[in-house]
């Protein structure tokens, strides 16, 4: 039997309002995948540029520098001192003299009187410098002036920052004149710098890799990146004589923090170091359990367990942390890595938390660290302001 007339047209209606519902949906979601592919696209496709002063990098016999209208110079390494030029408004620059060897730095030091210690400046030279003046560590023409003092970083001093290289060669000049001056500089590695050394890009500026890919001559960022940390960089070969963790005196310090589980492997503070080494320039060290615990989230690049809770793992208890401390004889440990609003303290001053959001700008007051003197802990600033900690 055939349906009456007037059902067959709201069927018809229905399926036709069905019919539209499903297409505006497909138009809908369609229009959305082909909206986000064209934005990945455009993001894949961004072209990296240069963006002001950088360099000079020097890779086996040349140097090259990008000047401040974003051209990169290429000469031949004939001479026996750098001009480093600061991408900054005050327009700083100072020389460094190219040194012909460096050493592997200890482990272990006795403790001086005084030692100045700062973390994660990543490329901030303002930040750098001014804390560097105000507490008298180097003059305003960039020589050291803090005697036989100890001038500690705690790693993370590149990626992010707009003078990364500027600010690593203005360590590397400050630790040559420490030494001539009975004076250190302690340029422990963190997780930033062991990145680069593999290659790791994701917290560069785009001008880094830019000039990467161009000095290299290849397009592989990674690979890139690796070059200018590799043994053919001056910056690199000296970088590699770094240690993660040293101790001075009775303090500790080291860039992220250390796990109780450290303890299992039984290394010296020295050894430590020398396995850490050894996978600089190894892009994977899953070969090595050792090797994998200490670039792991618990080993001394990562691990925040001195400072918080985190998914993977715990905040460390009291009495892991005494039985770190005595198995490296040790009454503190001084941290940087996890960021803390301002310089302070954990398990009753065993633990000194120094990485704070510094300043931009120069003796901006937001550019801090830590001053140990006479065996008394201070908080010291980029504006000369001192106090007990």
């Amino acid at each position: 039997m055939k349906e009456p007339k007037s059902t067959l047209s709201k069927k018809k209606k229905y399926r036709f309002k069905v019919y539209i519902l499903c297409t505006m949906v497909l138009l809908f979601f369609g229009n959305n995948v082909v909206s986000q592919k064209a934005s990945l696209d455009t993001i894949s496709k961004k072209t990296i540029r240069f963006d002001g002063l950088d360099g000079p990098y020097l890779i086996n016999d040349t140097i090259y520098r990008v000047t401040q209208k974003n051209v990169l110079i290429r000469e031949k390494a004939n001479v026996d001192s750098l001009l480093v030029k600061v991408d900054n408004i005050s327009k700083d620059e100072f020389y460094v003299k190219i040194r012909s060897e460096y050493k592997v730095s200890p482990s272990v030091y006795p403790e001086p009187q005084k030692i100045i210690t700062i973390s994660d400046i990543e490329g901030k030279y303002n930040a750098f410098a001014s804390f560097l003046i105000s507490n008298h560590v180097m003059d305003t023409n960039h020589n050291w002036i803090f005697g036989s003092g100890h001038l500690v970083l705690l790693g993370d001093f590149v990626d992010r920052g707009k003078n990364v290289t500027q600010v690593l060669w203005l360590i590397y000049k400050l630790e040559h004149q420490a030494i001539l001056e009975g004076g250190q500089v302690h340029f422990i590695l963190g997780n930033h710098e062991v990145l680069n050394f593999h290659g790791d890009h994701r917290y560069n500026r785009g001008k880094y890799i830019k000039v990467a890919q161009e000095i290299s001559g290849n397009e592989d960022k990674v690979k890139a990146i690796q070059l200018m940390y590799s043994k053919n960089s001056e910056l690199g070969k000296w970088l590699a004589t770094k240690n993660v963790i040293e101790k001075i005196g009775t303090n500790i310090f080291v860039h992220a923090g250390l796990s109780i589980d450290i303890l299992k492997y039984g290394l010296s503070l020295e050894k430590t170091n020398d396995k850490v080494r050894s996978g600089y320039f190894k892009k994977e060290v899953k070969e090595d359990d050792v090797l994998k615990f200490l670039y792991g989230s618990k080993g001394p690049f990562w691990y925040r367990g001195l400072v918080m809770n985190r998914p993977s793992y715990r905040k460390a208890k009291a009495l892991e942390l005494s039985e770190i401390l005595g198995f490296y004889g040790s009454k503190k440990i001084i941290v940087g890595h996890t960021v803390v609003d301002d310089i302070c303290t954990g398990y009753e001053g065993k633990v000194i938390m120094i990485d704070v959001p510094h300043g931009n700008s120069k003796f901006s007051g937001k550019t801090k660290g830590l001053l140990i003197e006479n065996g008394l802990h201070y908080k010291v600033d980029d504006i000369d302001l001192k106090s007990a900690l």
